[in-house]
């Protein structure tokens, strides 16, 4: 796995660790803020909590008041992780950029994710020529948001940088990415993702 990519995911990583500080935060001062019994944990809305390592990508249902980060926020981060990994891509890292984003996905798009793996791993390409791509979110639109019905789409605008060979043949570019969100038992799950033209 190239050094960018571990770079990406272990930003990633800080910011999930982040969000999970400021909502244990959040929770403990409010717990011992709130004394109405009939109020406590009522109505409280399901987000979801990106969690990346260099192996996977999780996430976890976690209930929050509204004072701390809503749905539609994780919608966000979620989504500029997603592609941002999804994006930075290596044909020397066995298209960990796909499979580690696998829990992210809903039942239909990880499906014909794996296919896809299946069938560029199975031409065994040269690899001893590196080519690869780095994706860096620079701007991430929430385009459709519905809570009631658990659906978002998300785009986001990426910084790409194409590297064949050495480090000094590369080319960089935008391009922007939609990703379609459906909450699932309680958690967000990109179900389809588009990828627009280079600009």
């Amino acid at each position: 796995m190239s050094r960018r990519i571990l770079l990406i995911i272990a930003g990633a990583l800080l910011l999930a660790l982040l969000a999970l500080g400021v909502f244990f935060f959040l929770q403990r001062r409010d717990a011992n803020s709130n004394t109405n019994a009939s109020n406590t944990n009522g109505n409280l809305p399901n987000v979801n909590t990106v969690v990346l390592n260099t192996n996977q990508a999780g996430n976890s249902n976690t209930a929050v008041n509204g004072s701390a980060l809503t749905a539609r926020a994780i919608v966000e981060s979620t989504a500029r992780s997603f592609a941002s990994i999804y994006g930075s891509f290596s044909n020397q890292n066995s298209f960990e950029n796909i499979t580690s984003l696998y829990p992210l996905m809903a039942p239909a798009l990880k499906a014909q994710q794996e296919a896809f793996v299946g069938v560029e791993q199975a031409k065994r390409a040269d690899t001893s020529l590196y080519t690869g791509f780095t994706s860096e979110p620079r701007i991430v639109n929430v385009e459709a948001f519905d809570e009631n019905d658990g659906t978002a789409e998300v785009r986001v605008t990426l910084q790409r940088t194409e590297t064949s060979g050495s480090s000094t043949e590369s080319t960089t570019y935008f391009q922007d990415i939609t990703l379609s969100f459906q909450r699932l038992d309680g958690a967000w799950k990109v179900w389809r993702l588009a990828w627009g033209a280079k600009q």
